[in-house]
């Protein structure tokens, strides 16, 4: 879910942060970005920070995925080191090296909504089902209109598109907040985001602003993806 960007190279990779006890791991395309929150066994000296490129991301998950064996990490000015001792012997280890992205990367927590005006709690499921069958009558930029009707505690689906037609869907949902608003989402990014989403319940916070909408698990702050609304 990385950018390809010349212009801000940064957030073609993943940030990583130690800090205290947790480590943050952070992505992001410009139009949508997760957070994903990891409690360490132990606390780290100091606060470390670095960015690594995507390709090196999918490797490091290629080589130590299903591994249960703790990790250690070496860090330069501009290289990382991954290695791990194998459990046949403790000569051979796995290694792993990189290159690090250079510069900082940019202050994602400033665009994360600490209020909001609508608070929506949905059945995952459920919620999957409506949208993947209303995304099959969405356009060209695969938009997905969503209605928010707190009166009524439901939200409404749409897809529509000229050549084939529309599809509404209307499913229940508790619905904290004031009125009624209409926003459209690109549904391949917001079930990109669902898929994520561990518990069978979550939460989609949002404003009437064209702000961005927040996605979480019931129950389980550890992860959280943000989502920009398409302006039509």
């Amino acid at each position: 879910m990385t950018a390809t960007s010349s212009v801000q190279p940064e957030i073609s990779g993943v940030y990583f942060n130690f800090s205290n006890n947790q480590l943050k791991m952070v992505a992001t395309d410009s139009f949508r970005l997760a957070e994903k929150t990891i409690t360490l066994s132990e606390k780290v000296e100091k606060e470390v920070s670095f960015i690594l490129p995507q390709k090196a991301c999918k490797e490091i998950i290629n080589l130590f995925t299903g591994i249960e064996k703790n990790i250690k990490i070496c860090l330069s000015s501009n290289q990382i080191l991954l290695e791990m001792l194998m459990s046949e012997t403790p000569h051979p280890k796995i290694q792993f090296f990189s290159r690090l992205i250079e510069g900082e990367y940019p202050n994602y927590q400033e665009i994360i909504p600490q209020k909001f005006e609508f608070k929506i709690s949905l059945q995952k499921n459920i919620f999957l089902q409506y949208l993947k069958t209303v995304s099959l009558f969405s356009n060209k930029i695969n938009e997905v209109k969503m209605k928010i009707k707190q009166g009524d505690q439901e939200v409404e689906i749409e897809g529509q598109n000229s050549d084939i037609g529309q599809s509404i869907g209307s499913l229940s949902a508790k619905i904290e907040g004031n009125g009624s608003m209409e926003v459209s989402f690109n549904w391949r990014f917001l079930i990109d985001g669902l898929n994520q989403l561990k518990n069978k319940d979550f939460t989609l916070t949002i404003n009437k602003d064209d702000g961005p909408a927040v996605l979480k698990s019931e129950g389980d702050s550890s992860y959280l993806y943000l989502l920009m609304p398409l302006r039509t």
